[in-house]
């Protein structure tokens, strides 16, 4: 990960800016310690009536910096295969919830167990812990948990519930001491949402994720270059980003006041995440509920569609017929769970199994971090919200691929209504690489999303695997004016990619 130096602009009197779009080219000048851009200065008298918006310098690919006193370092978001030079074990220690505990120092290698049955905990199989899985003592062989338990004899819908450890936890307990409690706090979930909080502005373009001169959203904090929105000048008075304007109007402030929702006027549907004002969905009488916001809504009937669809597969683990191969479809959010005892346990097994999911995207990708946050392959993963709506992670779902216990391929992907969807992480363990097991995983993706009468995938893709999605995945490179059209969905994007589709056949008949 490279990190640059940016100096923070010095703060200035409000003035229109005649400023030309910056383009990716004009962000790979040479490294400079520190450069001024051009200020194009028009009348005063004319500027004193502009609201409050601003055009700013951002960091650029080589580090370019603005005019100020003071210099502070930004991270880039950027998306890179992990070299492999040796080989290690690690790569080939099999990946599972197991695995996970072990690395987490939860449980120890070579800790007496054994699977307990009745509320007497009548031992019916005993064994030990391995960094490949439980060696049962009866006849030596390595089991994962589930495999342990139908050893046993087991019928547990919950198996680590039943294994026990020496110090009387079960495995499932040592789970569930995994998840942290801010975790289970997040678990909110608002379907209205008030037209005015707080916010740093974005230092980096939306679209292309990189620097320069930017234009700024009156609403929330992204910010764009103009050419990469189509834009060939600054806009008079207020503007806002397509994430903040009304699906139906295009507008974002309300014109007109409805009685029961004064102050938060926008509703948000629950699969495409765009916003409406409530006033323009009563018009269209797609606006459902008067008094209960936090029920599911949706803007069309191919949102309801997608979301119900992917939301019955959430955590069924459905056989794929070769090899004892399974895929399954998980969400770390409240909308996923309901509020019972049987769902919350059914979340921290989820919370295992994204975990050992985020250990896989780490082996096969170097970290990627940007000032906004940690960690942001696991910020995808795990759901996490923002009102920086390129880190806005609420809508993506994780498909595992795993043979028995042992997870293997791993994707991210996130739907917009019935027309698009993306994914922008796909990884697979070392071992089981040009063995087709990443193209079980996207036939199974896309024939599901066709289903659901998804049209267009997207992918962006990094240089050393860019011939092989063109290839033998069947993308295409996008071209710039197409892009365009897809401006209202905020994809997750990443430096030195190139951003690939794909056209879905749908497996309805007509």
């Amino acid at each position: 990960m490279e990190v640059n130096s940016v100096k923070e602009p010095p703060k200035k009197k409000r003035q229109k800016q005649n400023i030309v779009p910056c383009t990716k080219q004009d962000s790979l000048s040479p490294a400079v310690s520190c450069c001024s851009t051009k200020e194009h200065t028009l009348d005063q008298n004319a500027c004193s009536q502009e609201p409050k918006r601003q055009m700013v310098q951002a960091m650029t690919k080589k580090g370019d910096c603005l005019e100020s006193s003071q210099c502070t370092r930004v991270m880039r978001s950027r998306k890179r295969a992990r070299q492999v030079l040796a080989p290690n074990p690690e790569f080939y220690t099999p990946r599972t919830v197991l695995t996970w505990l072990i690395e987490s120092n939860v449980v120890q290698p070579r800790t007496k167990l054994y699977y307990g049955s009745g509320k007497d905990r009548h031992k019916m199989v005993q064994g030990r812990i391995t960094h490949d899985g439980i060696k049962c003592n009866c006849c030596q062989t390595v089991y994962g948990i589930s495999a342990f338990q139908a050893h046993a004899g087991g019928t547990s819908p919950r198996p680590a519930t039943n294994i026990f450890l020496e110090d009387g936890r079960s495995i499932f307990e040592c789970q569930k001491q995994m998840v942290p409690n801010r975790e289970l706090k997040r678990f909110t979930s608002k379907s209205i949402k008030t037209s005015q909080f707080p916010f740093q502005n974005d230092r980096i373009c939306s679209v292309c994720h990189y620097g320069g001169e930017l234009v700024l959203c009156d609403k929330c904090p992204s910010a764009f270059h103009l050419n990469c929105i189509g834009l060939e000048r600054l806009p008079k008075g207020k503007w806002f980003c397509s994430s903040c304007r009304c699906g139906i109007c295009g507008q974002s402030e309300v014109k007109r006041s409805v009685h029961q929702f004064i102050e938060k006027e926008v509703i948000c549907c629950d699969q495409c995440e765009r916003e409406y004002h409530v006033g323009c969905s009563r018009e269209r009488e797609i606006l459902k509920f008067v008094s209960s916001p936090e029920e599911n809504w949706f803007c069309s009937g191919g949102c309801e569609k997608v979301y119900m669809g992917l939301h019955s597969l959430l955590g069924r683990s459905i056989a794929v017929g070769v090899d004892n191969l399974s895929w399954s479809i998980l969400k770390f959010s409240k909308d996923a769970y309901d509020k019972a005892a049987s769902d919350m346990d059914t979340m921290i097994e989820h919370h295992s199994k994204l975990s050992v999911a985020l250990a896989v995207m780490h082996e096969c990708f170097e970290p990627i971090k940007e000032p906004q946050t940690k960690d942001l392959v696991k910020d995808a993963l795990f759901n996490k919200r923002s009102t920086l709506k390129r880190l806005d992670f609420q809508g993506f779902y994780t498909v595992l691929l795993e043979k028995e216990d042992e997870l293997i391929s791993v994707a991210t992907i996130r739907v917009y209504g019935g027309k698009v969807a993306e994914v922008p992480l796909v990884a697979t363990r070392l071992q089981y690489r040009r063995k087709g097991m990443c193209r079980i995983l996207m036939n199974l993706l896309e024939s599901k999303l066709a289903e659901l009468g998804v049209e267009r995938l997207f992918l962006p893709a990094i240089p050393q695997v860019l011939h092989a999605w063109t290839t033998a995945f069947g993308f295409s490179k996008i071209i710039e004016s197409e892009r365009l059209k897809y401006l209202e969905y905020i994809f997750l994007d990443f430096q030195d990619t190139t951003m690939c589709q794909k056209l879905l056949k749908s497996n309805v008949s007509c």
